[in-house]
């Protein structure tokens, strides 16, 4: 199956999964209270949750110049930023792109090898998924209701999220700590393709193995941590703050806490491939407010709506711009997309 084919699937999946979702969230609904809700809001606080957003992408772009420092020291920060904003940008618009994009896009900026760069995202979803884990188990310490009747899976998926991360951030740590076993490794599956071919792949996979690099350097864990801490601090508050402006925080005494369990129950939606979290995130984020704490299904509706379309358009728009003015050309993104599909991720201009 060539690539064209794999990425044709792939975003009709996501097509699929993202109206699934989106009639599972909305159906049912009766549009003229729905719009009611709507014009009733304060768009003040509910547009007060951008800056949040796009300073938790900021201290993103600090953090991932500490995975970056073994593959490239005194990076540029405005060039870190400019890739993370497109990177978001990008998955807005095409599921999981991001993350092939980012690397991409500095590797044109500062030249750091982009399966090293790669590697260094992957390391970056890791750490989120972590932090991920620790908020689902801060939820029972916050909010003592029915959480496992609404969500009686919640328990379940967390242990399976947990030791699939834990299970492939082990190996990707044992392989590049043990470059002997990778080059085994290497020799038995190429043994059947050229030895131009097979020369690359080597290449390739050291050059990933290389976004671990920065886990022999123990002084920055502290900072790396603290970021970490701070990004996902910087969501509950984005979560928090548009309560306000549905009087979510008086009627339904809503608090910091709750947003901290919405947020943590709504990040599942966040990580399934559908353009910006469409439809996962407001299935999730409308189960969670009605069922844990008796919202109304019109204003968890349109609670969930405002705030996505709020992160997700003003992110989109700034990541554009950021786009243009670096240069870049949707059909080379397309184009480095397509390589990826089909197993040559950073095949071509490797560090240019």
């Amino acid at each position: 199956m060539n690539a064209r084919v794999k990425s044709a699937l792939k975003y009709t999946f996501s097509i699929l999964l993202t109206f699934g979702f989106l009639y599972l969230a909305f159906r049912g609904t009766d549009f003229q209270k729905l719009w009611e809700t709507l014009e009733h809001a304060n768009y003040w606080w509910a547009l007060s949750a951008l800056p949040i957003v796009l300073l938790s992408h900021a201290l993103r772009a600090w953090r991932w110049e500490y995975f970056l420092r073994p593959l490239k020291p005194n990076l540029h920060y405005r060039n870190l930023w400019s890739a993370t904003i497109i990177g978001y940008m990008m998955n807005n618009v095409l599921p999981r792109a991001g993350e092939l994009v980012r690397p991409y896009a500095l590797a044109k900026m500062e030249g750091v090898s982009r399966s090293a760069s790669f590697g260094t995202v992957l390391v970056e979803r890791i750490f989120d998924v972590l932090s991920f884990m620790v908020v689902l188990a801060l939820i029972p310490l916050v909010y003592s209701g029915p959480l496992t009747t609404a969500f009686p899976w919640l328990e379940t998926a967390g242990i399976w999220i947990a030791v699939v991360t834990f299970g492939f951030f082990g190996l990707f740590v044992f392989l590049m700590l043990r470059r002997d076993v990778v080059e085994k490794l290497l020799k038995f599956f190429t043994r059947h393709i050229s030895p131009k071919n097979a020369k690359l792949v080597e290449r390739i996979t050291h050059s990933f193995l290389d976004g671990f690099e920065f886990l022999k350097e123990t002084k920055h864990y502290f900072m790396i941590g603290l970021l970490s801490v701070l990004v996902w601090g910087l969501y509950i508050v984005m979560m928090y703050l548009p309560f306000f402006a549905f009087g979510m925080t008086e009627k339904y005494s809503l608090n910091f806490a709750s947003a901290m369990v919405v947020q943590g129950i709504s990040s599942i939606g966040i990580v399934m491939p559908t353009p910006g979290a469409t439809g996962p995130y407001h299935y999730f984020t409308i189960e969670t407010l009605t069922k844990l704490y008796g919202v109304d299904e019109d204003v968890a509706r349109s609670y969930a709506a405002v705030t996505h379309a709020v992160g997700y358009i003003g992110v989109t728009v700034i990541g554009l711009i950021y786009f243009v003015k670096e240069n870049l050309k949707m059909s080379e993104v397309m184009k480095q997309n397509l390589q990826t599909g089909a197993n040559a991720s950073g095949a071509e201009g490797e560090g240019s």
